[in-house]
């Protein structure tokens, strides 16, 4: 359940025990560093700067995975899927739900 429709539901979040999460999913690890630039269309990383308001992305960078961490967007491949695509939002969904 999206943790906005718990709130107002008043239902709290449940975990897993760790005996029964699988062992790759380690909250403590920290995410994979890339320093490789990604050169992204102007359009897309402009639409994708203004959908993370009040979040700033000031660089994309070429990783394995995505990744949103402080300032820096963490993207496979410079063309995106519309598989990737929703994934992307997911994640901007997922940090500016922190906020």
């Amino acid at each position: 359940m999206h943790p906005r429709y718990a709130a107002i539901f008043g239902i709290e979040n449940l975990e897993l025990n760790q005996h029964y999460r699988p062992n790759n999913t380690n909250a403590t690890s920290a995410p994979i560093q890339s320093t490789e630039p990604l050169t992204l269309n102007k359009q897309l990383f402009t639409d994708i700067k203004l959908s993370a308001q009040p979040m700033v992305i000031n660089s994309v960078l070429k990783g394995s995975e995505m990744q949103l961490t402080d300032d820096k967007l963490t993207l496979p491949t410079e063309q995106l899927s519309a598989n990737d695509k929703r994934a992307l939002w997911a994640l901007m969904s997922k940090h500016l739900d922190k906020l």
